[in-house]
């Protein structure tokens, strides 16, 4: 439940992933039918091709667009996106580093903000990046995986859940900004400001931070890990606002993990971090500590966790005991 598994095991969590697409699809195309218009051929084929291979974060994001078409009566836009889905599952992504842009995201641009905006419960406002940041970007992302991948088999993981980092500013029209956005409706995808992380170590603990809830993410699928409802506010470790519990469990989760993948990093026979470094990775293993056990604190005095979270705070809280900073 917390230390990273084989490549196969994150795999099989991703093949549970679209395979529960391919089932919800087959439910509304059957209820649906007669709105939807689907031809046999294309919804076995396409029902196939999600269960057989890894699909863009765009599939998955277009059957919560057609579910809001639905739900609106706007059958047309619904049939649009139902062909966007069979042309989009025959589609055997790779693992990718992309600017936030049409010509890398076509109409994903506009689908991915408001998407997290819902997942945010706030308006997100994203931009193309700059051509000098895209360049620094994507040059630290690359050192970034290069550093995980020396360190432990976090880098698998993160290849494995996530199929495409996507770097974007924000736009000089926003109101708050941001370091990092995934969602639910966006599986395998991660989205990280292209300003903030020019630095590799800042890099890993984004990629460590965002992989973090898609595994989350994966793991309840099935059952959700608190049963709190969700107007229910608490103090978050890891922002400045009020958050639901869901999200206080997924930070202390967040918080753990990015400690993890700094431990294997120092303890790595591999990888040579000058003095400064190090230091600067000591201070933030004990940040992550603390902010853990503050959400710890928060969770055990007002969550209602099931079974599924039970789980797997305990495995998160028996690694951060286990520690001695």
């Amino acid at each position: 439940m917390f230390y990273p598994g084989s490549a196969i095991s994150q795999r099989a969590l991703d093949s549970r992933m679209r395979c529960a697409l391919a089932e919800s699809l087959t439910h509304v195309a059957a209820v649906s039918a007669d709105n939807l218009k689907v031809a046999e051929a294309d919804l076995t084929g396409a029902l196939s091709e999600i269960r057989a291979h890894r699909i863009s974060p765009g599939v998955f994001g277009r059957y919560y667009d057609l579910v809001f078409a639905f739900a609106a009566e706007r059958h047309d836009d619904a049939q649009r996106l139902w062909r966007e889905i069979v042309r989009l599952a025959r589609k055997q992504p790779q693992f990718s580093i992309l600017p936030y842009d049409e010509g890398a995201l076509g109409p994903d641009t506009e689908r991915y903000a408001r998407l997290l905006s819902l997942e945010a419960e706030s308006t997100v406002v994203l931009t193309a990046p700059r051509e000098e940041e895209w360049v620094r970007f994507k040059e630290s992302a690359t050192a970034a995986l290069a550093l995980i991948e020396a360190a432990d088999a976090l880098a698998s993981e993160i290849r494995e859940l996530v199929i495409e980092v996507v770097g974007a500013s924000r736009s000089a029209h926003a109101g708050r900004g941001f370091g990092g956005a995934s969602s639910f409706m966006l599986w395998g995808s991660v989205l990280l400001n292209t300003e903030y992380y020019d630095a590799k170590l800042d890099m890993m603990a984004a990629l460590l931070h965002e992989t973090a809830h898609q595994l989350l993410f994966g793991l309840s699928l099935d059952q959700p890990v608190v049963e709190n409802d969700v107007e229910e506010r608490y103090t978050s470790p890891l922002r400045p606002d009020p958050r639901p519990m869901d999200g206080i469990f997924h930070a202390m989760f967040v918080c753990a993990r990015m400690h993890y993948g700094y431990a294997r990093l120092m303890e790595s026979q591999t990888v040579a971090l000058d003095h400064a470094d190090r230091t600067l990775v000591e201070q933030r293993q004990r940040k992550y500590r603390s902010k853990f056990f503050d959400g710890l604190a928060t969770i055990q005095h007002h969550g209602r966790i099931t079974a599924n979270g039970d789980r797997i705070l305990t495995a998160a809280t028996d690694y951060m005991r286990s520690v001695k900073q």
